[in-house]
C-alpha cells in the first residue's frame, strides 16, 4: 500500500474524523415510497427479445402450444425478468443520471441516501441481490412497484472501496390484480471515496 503524506496521516483522536450519525437515517428504515405503475405493459415481444439476449430457449417463454400444456396455461416471462418493467426507460434513467436529477426526491431510500452522502459517504455500488417469486408475469400484466428501505447497516465495513454503509432495499412487485408477483432485496454499499477519505494512522 502507497503511503501518505505525513500532513495527511490522521492521529486516533482527531477531531475531523467525524462518526456516521445513524439516526438521522434511523427514521426512514421500513417506511415505503407510493405504488408507482411500469411504463408497459408486460408483451410476447419484450420477453422474446430478452430471451433471445439472454440465450435462454425454455418453451415456457415462447412457445404457445407447449405452455398451455403446462401447468402455467400459457406463456409466462422468465421470472428474472420482474424488475424490467419497474425501470424508468433507458435515455430518461441517463438524463436523470449524468444531470444528477431525483425523480422521487422525498421517497424514503433517495433521503436516505442524501443524509449518506450530507455524512461524506457519497460512493454508491450494488453488492448483492435476492429475488423470492411468488405468481408468474403473464402477457398483457402490468407491473407496478413499491420501495422500501429495508436495512442500514449499524457500524462501518472497511471494504476495497472505501470505508462504507450496507443499505438493503426491498422491492414489491406486483400485477394489475394485486398479486404479488416478486419480492427483491438490493443491497448497495454506501461508501466515502478512497481518494478523498483514505484514513491512515501514526504512532
Amino acid at each position: 500500500m502507497a503511503k501518505l503524506p505525513q500532513e495527511k496521516i490522521l492521529p486516533f483522536n482527531d477531531t475531523s474524523e467525524k462518526v456516521f450519525d445513524y439516526s438521522k437515517v434511523e427514521p426512514f428504515i421500513g417506511k415505503s415510497s407510493p405504488w408507482r405503475e411500469g411504463h408497459d405493459i408486460v408483451t410476447k415481444s419484450d420477453i422474446r427479445h430478452w430471451c433471445e439476449v439472454m440465450r435462454d430457449g425454455n418453451p415456457l417463454y415462447a412457445d404457445e402450444e407447449y405452455a398451455k400444456k403446462s401447468k402455467y396455461r400459457g406463456v409466462i416471462a422468465p421470472p428474472t425478468m420482474a424488475q424490467a418493467w419497474s425501470l424508468e426507460p433507458m435515455h430518461s434513467a441517463l438524463r436523470q443520471f449524468v444531470n444528477e436529477i431525483e425523480p422521487h426526491p422525498n421517497d424514503p431510500h433517495t433521503q436516505c441516501f442524501m443524509e449518506c452522502n450530507k455524512q461524506g459517504y457519497s460512493g454508491v455500488v450494488a453488492t448483492e441481490q435476492e429475488q423470492i417469486y411468488f405468481n408468474p408475469i403473464r402477457p398483457g400484466d402490468m407491473i407496478s412497484c413499491q420501495l422500501t428501505l429495508h436495512r442500514v447497516s449499524t457500524y462501518d465495513h472497511f471494504t476495497r472501496m472505501g470505508i462504507g454503509r450496507y443499505v438493503d432495499l426491498k422491492y414489491t412487485l406486483k400485477n394489475q390484480r394485486d398479486e404479488v408477483v416478486c419480492e427483491m432485496i438490493f443491497r448497495v454499499l454506501k461508501y466515502k471515496p478512497t481518494q478523498t477519505t483514505w484514513r491512515a494512522y501514526k504512532g
